[in-house]
């Protein structure tokens, strides 16, 4: 019989707590000390690595501490780069699109079909991403903030006040319900919020499952000024109906 989800979670803090206390152990050793079996523990450690939670190694697995200590910057890359694939979808050819500083937002130049776009983003990382002879890629300039890379200040507010874009992706911190969308740092926030009110079609919200239910220390914008919001399967579904009762259009991608 499957196992209610409830109990699977419950399973699956267990597993970090132990592995955050311990650093490092065996498979046999988890299955033994949880009472669970070779291939539940499998399954579950598995979930685990593609959430990013934990690193596997040959018979044994640690605790990720870098996704814990560095939140933003870690994380579960599969996941981002799947969420980032279906944002890719949006967009049009000749459309203009704004991209913040998210690693999520900006991954969606990986996977853009359109032939002829405008890519207008703060995220000094667009440099080293893959380019295309049919694009036209535009930073706002203003201060550099390291070591993120991400332009920021008057000068940034300044170019976004003189464009319109199509379609906006933007990265954040947290996503509440109570709290909105938020960022931890002031100046980064002020950009989104020019990016989001200056965007005419179409605005995404990319978040992966740990942001949501979180509020960081800046207020962006309200969740309402989104059309849609693309996180991952590991987003709890019921969160998920309760932001989409807000109007917004919930996606939970798969692996």
């Amino acid at each position: 019989m499957k196992k209610p989800i409830h109990m699977i979670e419950k399973r699956h803090r267990e597993i970090l707590e132990l592995l955050e206390a311990r650093k490092k152990m065996r498979t046999i050793e988890l299955a033994t000390e949880l009472q669970v079996s070779l291939s539940t523990i499998r399954r579950d450690l598995s979930i685990l690595e593609d959430k990013n939670e934990i690193i596997r190694e040959y018979g044994h697995c640690l605790f990720n501490f870098d996704n814990k200590l560095n939140f933003d910057e870690s994380g579960p890359i599969r996941l981002k780069r799947q969420i980032a694939h279906h944002a890719s979808q949006y967009i049009r050819d000749y459309d203009t699109i704004f991209i913040n500083s998210s690693s999520t937002a900006l991954a969606i130049l990986d996977y853009l079909a359109s032939h002829y776009v405008t890519v207008v983003t703060n995220n000094l990382k667009v440099v080293s991403s893959v380019h295309h002879s049919n694009y036209t890629y535009v930073l706002t300039g203003g201060e550099l903030r390291v070591p993120k890379e991400v332009l920021v200040g008057d000068i940034a507010i300044r170019t976004l006040t003189d464009m319109n874009a199509d379609v906006c992706v933007i990265g954040c911190s947290g996503v509440d319900i109570k709290n909105g969308v938020t960022t931890k740092i002031l100046n980064e926030s002020k950009i989104n919020e020019w990016m989001i009110n200056k965007t005419t079609r179409c605005k995404i919200l990319v978040a992966d499952h740990r942001k949501i239910g979180l509020t960081s220390k800046f207020k962006i914008a309200e969740i309402t000024a989104f059309d849609y919001l693309i996180t991952d399967e590991f987003c709890s579904p019921n969160l998920a109906k309760q932001l989409e009762k807000l109007g917004i259009k919930v996606i939970r991608v798969n692996l």
